[in-house]
């Protein structure tokens, strides 16, 4: 009985180099096939001889197929020999399609998820085990987007029109068609599968004014993950870190279709999603906000740090001790968490209150908080990164010697950071006679660890503070 997609399969030749880092150069590579057809093997000792083999053999496969194949081998390959950029039009990369496949937290086994998406099982220095690998990672794709055709066909439909928008789209057509059955849709068809998947999960306007812009090409790729998000959003899955370097603009999607507050009284998402009060109810019970104390309107400072915050302000909060400041960074964590999965860090000089607040969560039925510090055994420290790494934390409470740590920066860098909060805000001026000096490194990580893009915005929160502060 023939394998499931084999015809597909075979009609492809999977490629994995070896590259010196340093110098850029293939010193090792392998090209195999689904099939009987012996493996293309080669070192650097012989390595023009492999690469005849290879325009040779590979001239009638139709697909060349490898993970991170467009980024790295196929650029690599065609610098080396341009006459293969004639041979292989039409890449299919598995990197590019596995959030799309598996979107949802546990991931693809044979992919790691987090960092740069790397294959799971990958050996090294041995890449025709990785080339071959790459078939079973296509293969089980495959039937995750088939699975995904029968039970959502408006989303597979929506991702066979814009992974085909952009750069080498063949491959990707190919494959999809292998899925559906069908060409890709056009324009009108697309968009209306897009806005049907889209209604009830973002904003109605900006969900327009997204679709307004589907005529870019450039919009293809960063869209599908988007929406790919969008469809398992609200559980503990994440985008890929290497899908926000590599895509940017797919986190501002996200980001513009539901945590952008339309101020329109007729949106339904708007009003339940981005309200303050109704973000209280949901995950705390309550009806109002504390009504005391209030701002210089007369509106509870409760709710108006919250709702300052859930619009992506930075703020500066200063309320009484007992009057519920917890509450100014939990609600727009969580919030965010919802809508983006991005990370609240919340930064607090003692440890006892850090776990306070993580237990008082877990007493209302919170359990997406996780704090990092020197109290926790190895194994409980491993846990809780890994919480944050794959997604499955809204906040994560750490002190600020913690910054220093490259476990915790490491696992920072593979989480979208939606919300720094510095808690017992005073202590960046002073501490008492224990003023710790890792309190000033806090600003310049934050501003290093944006790289380019802008900051997140920060929400210092304290019960007194002077001026310096």
């Amino acid at each position: 009985m023939t394998e499931p997609f084999q015809p597909f399969l075979e009609r492809c030749v999977s490629v994995d180099l070896e590259v010196d880092p340093a110098t850029a150069t293939i010193f090792a590579f392998a090209a195999v096939r689904d099939d009987a057809r012996p493996s293309i093997l080669a070192k650097k000792r012989d390595l023009e001889a492999a690469l005849d083999r290879l325009e040779a053999e590979s001239a009638a496969a139709e697909h060349l197929l490898g993970h991170n194949i467009i980024r790295h081998d196929l650029p690599h390959l065609v610098a080396l020999r341009p006459g293969l950029a004639n041979i292989f039009r039409s890449p299919i990369d598995t990197l590019w399609l596995n959030p799309l496949a598996f979107p949802r937290n546990p991931y693809h086994h044979l992919v790691k998820h987090y960092h740069d998406g790397r294959l799971q099982a990958g050996h090294v220095n041995d890449p025709e085990m990785d080339a071959r690998l790459v078939f079973q990672v296509l293969r089980n794709q495959l039937a995750a987007l088939t699975q995904q055709n029968a039970d959502q066909p408006d989303a597979v439909a929506a991702f066979h029109f814009l992974t085909t928008r952009m750069e080498h789209p063949a491959g990707f057509d190919a494959v999809f068609q292998e899925v559906r059955g069908a060409p890709a849709p056009g324009p009108l068809a697309a968009r209306e599968a897009i806005s049907r998947l889209l209604a009830g999960r973002a904003c109605g306007r900006r969900v327009e004014q997204t679709l307004s812009r589907l005529s870019n090409p450039l919009l293809g790729w960063p869209m599908a993950y988007a929406l790919s998000w969008i469809l398992v959003a609200g559980g503990d899955s994440v985008m890929p870190p290497w899908v926000r370097a590599q895509f940017r603009e797919a986190a501002l999607i996200v980001r513009h279709l539901r945590d952008t507050n339309c101020e329109s009284p007729d949106c339904a998402w708007c009003g339940e999603k981005n309200d303050p009060v109704r973000a209280l109810s949901r995950w705390f019970g309550f009806n109002a906000f504390r009504a005391q104390p209030v701002d210089d309107m007369g509106r509870p400072l409760q709710e108006r740090i919250v709702d300052e915050a859930m619009r992506g302000a930075s703020v500066l909060g200063i309320l009484p001790t007992g009057t519920g400041k917890s509450v100014c960074y939990q609600i727009p964590a969580l919030s965010k968490f919802d809508k983006t999965g991005a990370l609240t860090v919340v930064i607090s000089p003692l440890v006892a209150l850090m776990a306070d607040q993580v237990q008082g969560m877990a007493r209302a039925g919170i359990s997406s908080a996780v704090t990092v510090n020197g109290m926790l055994s190895m194994p409980e420290r491993q846990d809780a990164l890994d919480r944050v790494r794959m997604g499955e934390a809204a906040m994560l409470l750490i002190s600020p010697e913690q910054l220093r740590s490259n476990s915790v920066r490491s696992v920072l860098a593979q989480r979208e950071i939606g919300l720094w909060v510095l808690d017992e805000a005073h202590c960046v001026s002073k501490w008492g006679h224990d003023f710790r000096p890792d309190c000033r490194y806090i600003s310049r990580f934050i501003k290093e660890s944006a790289g380019d893009e802008a900051a997140a915005p920060v929400l210092c929160l304290t019960a007194t503070a002077k001026p310096e502060v």
